[in-house]
């Protein structure tokens, strides 16, 4: 197997050399995030299936041959964990109501079912009163042309000093999917550098975008032998008094437009944190935190950061080729902003294992 290509921001540590103990000790490890590109094969996952959270299935996977990026740390690396609740007043009703719930639930008889239904009856029978109060108070306001905005709360309020405990709970909705932005300024110190950054760029611009996909003729023609297909093409063939366009339009010589009749999803991002160790050329990985696999909802490319255009002398690179593209302006510095966003939500059991 060919060796992954590898793009890397910076090419060389800041301060070279091996005397890392020393007063003006040069750089001997440098931090990264990895950024690694892969396509789900919905063809050979399980079932065919391609989604990201359901329990057990193998979801095939296949890795980009444009390689691998290492770009130094940013300079803000963080990451949240939201949880989505909502207040519901459950009121004396439904608390009992709850009960009554989960008394069936347990299995419970007819008669404990009965007992509980009573008790839940019994225990509503204040704020029903009440309620029953301020509706007759509006009614009688009404057939006097008066207003009033009384209900059973309000009454209680005033006769009583009181309202009824509305028991609020927070109801658990799910989770939000982690999300991550990712900012860096690159300068290039060489020709080389800058258009390796440029090959940094094109690596996450392209994994955002879509592919343009065929139609396959195979995939067409086993549509059309199913009982949808043959009653749409019978559907068709009526109202044009023919029994078979599709035939009719191959007999005659004509090629059916198959091209990018769909759009292939982007790829997605598996991204880590990584030390490269100057050296020895080792890489470990560094325990901040993990990502689930990632798509990238956002790419940003800022060519002027310091506020003034600047362009090198020499700057139309060709990188014709290479993977990174046809000719493009070189820039001494480019600003990257990334945002992800994961696939799969984070449980307890992703916590202890270090997301």
């Amino acid at each position: 197997m060919a060796q992954a290509k590898i793009l890397r921001y910076p090419l060389k540590v800041p301060v070279e050399g091996n005397m890392l103990d020393s007063a003006d000790a040069p750089t001997g490890r440098v931090d990264y995030l990895k950024i690694q590109r892969f396509r789900v094969n919905h063809e050979k996952s399980e079932g065919g299936y391609g989604g990201s959270n359901l329990p057990g299935n193998k979801q095939a996977t296949d890795l980009s041959p444009d390689g691998v990026v290492y770009i130094a740390m940013p300079q803000s690396i963080s990451t949240s964990y939201q949880a989505d609740y909502n207040a519901v007043n459950m009121g004396i009703a439904g608390v009992l109501g709850a009960g009554v719930a989960a008394a069936i639930g347990g299995g419970s008889d007819a008669d404990q079912l009965t007992n509980q239904v009573m008790s839940a009856a019994s225990a509503a029978l204040p704020e029903i009163a009440y309620n029953k109060g301020a509706s007759l108070i509006s009614g009688l306001a009404n057939i006097a042309g008066m207003e009033t905005g009384i209900n059973g709360a309000a009454l209680q309020n005033l006769v009583k000093g009181r309202i009824m405990n509305p028991f609020t709970e927070q109801i658990f909705n799910g989770v939000q999917f982690r999300q991550h932005q990712f900012t860096i300024k690159m300068v290039a110190r060489s020709k080389k550098e800058a258009e390796d950054i440029l090959g940094i760029i094109k690596y996450i611009k392209k994994g955002a975008m879509p592919l343009l996909g065929d139609a396959v003729k195979e995939e067409e023609d086993q549509l059309k032998q199913s009982d949808t297909g043959k009653q749409l093409e019978s559907k068709a063939g009526d109202a044009s008094g023919d029994t078979s366009i599709t035939e009719k339009v191959e007999q005659a010589g004509t090629t059916v437009n198959r091209k990018g009749k769909f759009l292939q999803i982007p790829d997605r991002f598996q991204l880590s944190f990584v030390r490269l160790d100057s050296a020895t050329g080792k890489l470990t990985h560094l325990p901040h935190y993990k990502f689930q696999p990632c798509v990238c909802i956002n790419v940003s490319v800022n060519y002027t950061p310091d506020g003034q255009y600047v362009s090198f002398k020499d700057g139309i690179a060709d990188l014709s080729s290479t993977n990174k593209g046809g000719k493009q302006l070189l820039v001494p510095a480019v600003e990257l902003g990334m945002s992800f966003a994961e696939t799969r939500f984070i449980t307890q059991a992703d916590i202890i294992a270090g997301y």
